[in-house]
């Protein structure tokens, strides 16, 4: 009891005023300095939530098909693409509502350290003709999503910086809300923009309200975004409370040579649909330098596009044989939150409504940095005046 006592006894209200201002200067200098990348990744990620949309609009003679149907299946899709394109073949991407054409992903030579060099070939599913093909790497849609990924500094550690910066994010939001907390007894007067007020209370209302009311989805977008960077710091915090197993590459053995006769995309499409009767084929990955085995992506029938995927499946490539499932109805809670994270970032695991609350909340970042910018101005004004008159 007495050592409770006298702990609680040294925690004395000076000590706490200086917790206040040490935090406020915290706050302060780390959102001037490194508001504006906030403000970057905040800008590009609302682009993002709606990057196919934008970019299928800017490019409508790359997505229009001649007509509805889709006459054409995955293996006859890759033929017409490795015509038009002999590099190899990366994905091939189901056609949707938002893009409804093949789209084939291929990976040509990249220079050490640099990003993947990608192009994309587009062929209608209703004749099979070549829409069109591209340098996707430097596209502007998804130059705009690479410098929300990595600040376009991929070779600089770019993409460990995003993630390093969503901790600073989530720091400041709990900062916020701490210094804050003292206007709890007025409370909506401190989350609410007054009419008739001075200039500099109306900066400081916008800060308040802007900050408060977007703190649950800044606080979810800075946890996932942390997630999806690093994932190793995320899944053992996951583990307490759910199993959560790191994604699969998986390799397996045949009893067939490597030199076997591999069956075709349009097998795996057919034993990915026996497998997963319930699902909707997003994406098809052939194998590659690091796996043998083809992987699907899946997703629910008749679901957003925006929700690209809802698990995996890897097929064996001689066989077709289910070798891994990663869907939701094979996965504990723990793997599920850790394969959604990315839809839970970008708001699409809560539909329309989720992704405008996601694309709303990325122009906060720019409210708080310009309004703490022009308060701290108009602070150091004061300071100089006061100055000069002494």
């Amino acid at each position: 009891m007495n050592d409770h006592s006298g702990a609680a006894a040294a925690w004395t209200p000076t000590n706490s005023r200086r917790l206040r201002v040490a935090l406020v200067r915290l706050h302060r200098w780390l959102g001037l300095s490194l508001g504006i990348l906030l403000v970057v990744i905040g800008l590009t990620g609302s682009f993002v939530v709606f990057y196919r949309e934008i970019d299928a609009a800017l490019n409508p003679s790359l997505y229009i098909p001649a007509g509805p149907q889709h006459r054409l299946k995955a293996a006859e899709v890759m033929r017409i693409a490795a015509i038009a394109d002999q590099a190899p073949i990366r994905s091939v991407i189901a056609p949707d509502r938002t893009w409804p054409v093949w789209i084939v992903m291929h990976s040509h030579a990249t220079e050490k350290g640099q990003y993947p060099n990608l192009w994309t070939t587009m062929i209608d599913p209703s004749n099979g003709r070549v829409l069109g093909r591209r340098d996707y790497t430097n596209c502007f849609a998804f130059t705009v999503y690479r410098m929300h990924h990595n600040l376009l500094l991929y070779d600089w550690w770019g993409h460990e910086l995003v993630g390093a910066i969503g901790f600073l994010l989530l720091g400041m939001a709990c900062s916020g809300l701490y210094l804050w907390w003292r206007e709890r007894a007025r409370f909506w007067r401190s989350v609410s923009i007054r009419r008739h007020v001075s200039a500099q209370r109306l900066m400081r209302d916008l800060h308040n309200t802007a900050g408060f009311w977007s703190l649950p989805l800044l606080a979810l977008i800075a946890v996932t975004g942390i997630g999806i960077v690093f994932p190793s710091v995320i899944r053992p915090l996951v583990g307490l409370v759910s199993t959560a197993d790191p994604d699969p590459s998986p390799i397996i053995k045949s009893s067939l040579s490597n030199e076997a006769t591999r069956l075709s995309a349009d097998a795996m499409v057919l034993a990915a649909r026996t497998a997963k009767p319930g699902y909707e084929i997003a994406q098809l990955t052939p194998p590659n330098e690091r796996r043998n085995t083809w992987r699907i992506l899946l997703r629910p029938p008749g679901s957003d596009p925006a929700l690209r995927t809802r698990g995996a499946i890897w097929l064996d490539p001689w066989t077709g044989a289910l070798t891994h499932d990663r869907t939701p109805d094979s996965m504990s809670l723990g793997d599920r939150y850790m394969t959604g994270q990315l839809w839970l970032h970008n708001g699409s695991a809560f539909g329309l409504l989720g992704r405008l609350l996601v694309f709303a909340t990325g122009f906060v970042p720019l409210i708080l940095f310009v309004t703490s910018f022009q308060i701290w101005r108009w602070r150091r004004a004061a300071k100089n005046r006061t100055c000069a008159i002494v």
